[in-house]
């Protein structure tokens, strides 16, 4: 499981710093590859590229846990398999779920699409009685590699016009599946769109994107920089960053002296206008950690999303173990000041010279579909 945000504190301030910020910060660990810049200028850093941004952290810094979500799409983690593999699990799980029935439907399943030999998209219930909710999965071959999208589609009736939930997500998937490619741990593409673990979704236009990932900080186990960025409606914002944080320690009462609040006020970072808070508190070894949020609520649009960036010292090791961090205040505000400074929008080319453009060095190509294996059905079920 991903790390527990501020587990290193020893009083109530972890339960209230998580519970009054904005982005949720759970979700699964996966093994995920570091990302090295390819920038020769930036050789004393790793250039992590999520969604569409960028941000610098100490080289040999390597990526511990991720989530992304791309059009109202969850991405799952890649997974190498062979083509033989995925026909085969794909078409097993197709022959169970229409070998089920539902209690309103002929089977589980309701549709199955196979664009090209190399993908399938499926919507079916997840279960006999289910209601509400129609799951779809869209599952992409490439080169040795699967990549796995899934969502949920309601099943409210579609208003005189317009087409259903179900195909809606649908198409939503279909197109995703049609833009992804493969992506090189060290590429930073040019192009437009969205990065996310070994892959990338080609698109000029923000969709509803969302992403959060780990960093683990080179040469300090104990420390790492976690990044959020998520849609958010003017109307659901919260209360600002500093407004919240005066709250929580105020809310502490005598365990507030513990904490040292080293920076805080508004900063912008970029084009993006924010408020930061810099503390330091004991953990529960009674050694000192740091805890360093900047934050911006974002304009309400897709290209002006919410931002949170964090940088954690003194978090426990994979054993539980209070850590000591072997960084001292100044030098955690000279790292913070570095990584906060360098996040950005990743550049991209105009269209013109992305027409003319050569791969990038060294990017893995398809593979010709193999023509052993498996039949692939192309069959549909309504």
């Amino acid at each position: 499981m991903k790390r527990q945000r501020f587990s290193w504190l020893i009083f109530p301030l972890v339960t209230l710093v998580a519970a009054t910020c904005t982005a949720d910060s759970s979700g699964p660990r996966s093994k995920l590859m570091s990302m090295q810049s390819n920038s020769p200028s930036a050789s004393s850093v790793s250039t992590f590229c999520v969604g569409r941004f960028l941000i610098d952290v100490p080289l040999g810094s390597r990526l511990s846990g991720a989530d992304y979500k791309y059009d109202y799409l969850q991405i799952e983690p890649p997974m190498g398999k062979s083509f033989e593999d995925f026909q085969r699990e794909r078409n097993l799980k197709e022959k169970q779920l229409r070998a089920e029935k539902h209690e309103r439907d002929p089977s589980l399943l309701r549709i199955s699409r196979t664009p090209d030999a190399e993908t399938r998209v499926l919507s079916f219930w997840e279960f006999d009685t289910a209601d509400g909710l129609i799951e779809v999965e869209g599952y992409r071959w490439i080169d040795g590699t699967q990549y796995f999208l899934r969502a949920q589609a309601g099943t409210s009736p579609p208003v005189e016009g317009t087409m259903s939930r179900e195909e809606l997500v649908l198409g939503k998937m279909e197109r995703a599946l049609t833009h992804l490619r493969p992506r090189l741990d060290t590429e930073i593409p040019t192009e437009p769109g969205y990065c996310f673990e070994g892959g990338f979704i080609a698109g000029a236009e923000w969709e509803s994107e969302e992403a959060g990932i780990d960093i683990d900080i080179a040469d300090h186990p104990d420390a790492f920089v976690s990044v959020w960025f998520y849609p958010l409606h003017m109307s659901k914002h919260d209360r600002p960053l500093l407004d919240r944080m005066g709250g929580v320690l105020q809310s502490l009462g005598r365990f507030a002296t513990s904490v040292r609040v080293l920076r805080t006020g508004n900063r912008q970072v970029g084009p993006y206008r924010g408020q930061e808070h810099l503390a330091t508190a004991p953990n529960s070894g009674g050694m000192r950690g740091h805890s360093f949020i900047w934050e911006t609520e974002g304009e309400g649009t897709l290209d002006t999303p919410a931002l949170k960036i964090e940088l954690t010292t003194g978090h426990r090791d994979k054993s539980g173990n209070p850590q000591k961090t072997k960084l001292t205040d100044e030098q955690a505000m000279k790292l913070w000041d570095e990584v906060l400074n360098s996040f950005r929008v990743r550049p991209t080319a105009s269209p013109e010279k992305l027409l003319h453009r050569d791969p990038p060095a060294g990017m893995p190509q398809p593979a010709k579909t193999p023509q052993s294996g498996v039949a692939h059905p192309a069959e549909s079920a309504s």
